[in-house]
């Protein structure tokens, strides 16, 4: 002890000390394992995706994020008529997807797929086709439409029967009705929630498992990535529909690097845009399918006109645009039951942007030109 330190304030000093060591290392209970010692818990660190990674937990059919929605529940596959006094379209900028497909007197209608999003208004619904047969097993759905042939009926009859899509027929479901700012048969329409209590109604809302067309994760990204190599520049393309009222053109805006769809009225060209929303059709890629389209005798309209059908499984040439580029490509399907696959020369499978898609189903013979 310093001279000078009172011996109580000594004692005092000593306790205070004691007190500190008890606080700062606590005493160790016989028998028991010093406690562990812990370190601050590493960072997280998200894995880099490749510049041509596949989108995950995104819409099947769009490619777009998932966030909160029902990707198990059926995809309504509506047709839509597609002559000048049917356009504008009602809700088709709400579809996934779009297929343009050849029918009597070498008119177009469309099957547009609708599963991310449920339009309040779809028009104008038309009678179904046969390719559509081949494409709604496709994509799980339900085949929304106007009627058919009395030759195609029975056949569709029976593809629901089998379990292949649900038939929606206006001839015998409800939740269709007509406009009077048009005459017939433009007129009919329906909507998204109207289908899906028809879906119900027949014990078919069912969780479905749709196959995915093959979508890039990433919307920056350079042009030439994911089957793209090799690809030419092309911002505008031509589809040789009839002149008159259905030769379609795309021009690629590379600021939202979208296609706007054209379509001839009266021999002129005419911006598509949906009715519902007065949004013009912006599609993220443009898909041609050739294959092989012929006459069937037992289908013919007032006009004299023969419907057509068509190969949609086996493989055949195609063009994808995409990012301004155009791809000569490959289309590759097994079954009614799975998507359509589209490679390059060398193989590589070509994935989509995240968007619409609009897909042409053309004769093997014709030639898309493009720009």
């Amino acid at each position: 002890m310093r001279k000078g330190v009172p011996l109580a304030d000594s004692f005092a000093l000593m306790a205070v000390l004691v007190l500190l060591a008890a606080c700062s290392s606590p005493a160790a209970t016989p028998g028991a394992s010093p406690a562990p010692q812990t370190s601050a818990a590493a960072p997280t660190i998200e894995p880099t995706l490749a510049p041509d990674a596949p989108c995950r937990d995104c819409w099947p059919l769009n490619g777009k994020p998932l966030k909160l929605g029902a990707v198990d529940k059926r995809a309504l596959l509506v047709k839509i008529d597609n002559v000048p006094l049917a356009r504008p379209h009602y809700g088709i900028t709400q579809a996934d997807m779009v297929f343009e497909i050849l029918v009597e007197g070498f008119a177009t209608r469309l099957a547009a797929v609708f599963h991310s999003q449920d339009p309040q208004t779809i028009g104008n619904i038309r009678s179904a086709r046969l390719a559509d047969r081949s494409l709604t097993p496709m994509v799980r759905g339900a085949l929304v439409y106007s009627g058919t042939s009395a030759y195609e009926m029975p056949l569709i009859q029976g593809d629901a029967a089998n379990g292949n899509y649900v038939n929606l027929s206006a001839d015998y479901t409800s939740g269709y009705y007509r406009v009077t700012f048009r005459p017939g048969p433009y007129n009919m329409f329906t909507s998204a929630a109207a289908m899906r209590q028809a879906i119900a109604a027949h014990g078919a809302d069912t969780p479905q498992q749709i196959p995915s067309w093959g979508f890039l994760a990433a919307t920056d990204h350079a042009a030439t990535i994911a089957g793209m190599a090799g690809a030419t520049a092309a911002t505008e393309l031509t589809i040789p529909y009839r002149e008159d009222i259905s030769l379609v053109k795309y021009q690629y805006d590379p600021q939202t690097r979208t296609y706007a769809r054209f379509q001839n009225n009266a021999g002129k060209a005419v911006r598509d845009v949906d009715a519902v929303n007065n949004q013009p059709i912006a599609a993220a890629n443009v898909a041609i399918i050739h294959t092989e389209i012929w006459e069937v005798p037992e289908i013919v309209d007032a006009a004299g006109s023969h419907a057509h059908d068509m190969r949609l499984v086996g493989t055949g040439s195609a063009e994808v645009f995409r990012d301004g580029q155009r791809q000569d490509a490959t289309w590759t399907r097994a079954s009614d039951g799975v998507a359509f696959t589209f490679t390059n020369r060398q193989g590589d499978q070509i994935k989509f942007n995240p968007g619409q898609t609009w897909i042409h189903i053309i004769p093997t013979e014709w030639t898309v030109s493009s720009k």
